[in-house]
């Protein structure tokens, strides 16, 4: 499905929060090839009215990686998404590594289609075991050792930077694997 195409070369763009789909048709529109990897996802909403329990279930179609999609980008191409409001920035990828994206878009198109009757979870490469950093939520800065994981991309994480052992369950998202020694 997905080939070098000449001229240009593909390249995963990370983008603002929940602009992935405004870019990509945007993209779509000016006929530049683009690919949003999107999977199911099950909205249930509880609301309770007048003294009754309702559940209101939504299928969406939502960004399987947040924050990213993929284009085949020319030279005059990232020069205008570099002034795009809704990109961040440009991964840049070198010609050789192309066919090794490609390759992974391939496979990420075929989770992509599994995922319309399996549910998926895509996580951000953790393992049990590592060492990790939160870069985001009340423990921001603060260090741990994953312990398991939980449902819903949640994680358990083992603090001890305060000499004292405390598991705390922390989304994944909010998670990223140490480089170094931190607090």
């Amino acid at each position: 499905m997905f080939e070098p195409i000449p001229g240009g070369v593909w390249m995963p763009i990370f983008t603002l929060p929940r602009n992935e789909k405004k870019l990509f048709e945007k993209l779509r529109s000016k006929d530049i090839p683009a690919y949003l990897p999107l999977k199911k996802h099950i909205n249930i909403q509880p609301v309770i009215s007048k003294g009754k329990n309702y559940c209101y279930k939504r299928v969406l179609q939502v960004p399987m990686f947040p924050n990213y999609l993929f284009a085949n980008i020319t030279p005059d191409l990232r020069s205008e998404l570099n002034r795009d409001r809704s990109v961040i920035r440009i991964l840049p990828v070198e010609q050789e590594e192309e066919v090794i994206l490609l390759r992974e878009l391939n496979l990420v198109h075929e989770v992509e289609i599994l995922s319309e009757t399996e549910e998926i979870e895509v996580t951000n490469g953790l393992q049990v075991g590592e060492k990790i950093v939160f870069i985001d939520g009340p423990l921001i800065g603060w260090t741990g050792v994953i312990s398991s994981f939980g449902e819903k991309g949640m994680v358990s994480v083992n603090i001890t930077s305060i000499q004292a052992s405390i598991q705390v369950k922390y989304p994944t998202s909010w998670c990223k694997r140490c480089d170094g020694e931190g607090t």
